[in-house]
């Protein structure tokens, strides 16, 4: 199982963060060990 994850792809949450906004989103991965079963 593959966990693909975006973040900052709200520039006006970064910006309410004082984050600097990317021209892209952030893309990274997540284990699968990171998801608990119900």
């Amino acid at each position: 199982m593959k966990i693909i994850c975006i973040g900052r792809n709200y520039a006006e949450h970064a910006k309410e963060l004082n984050n600097p906004v990317p021209s892209r989103p952030v893309v990274f991965l997540k284990p699968s060990s990171a998801l608990l079963a119900n």
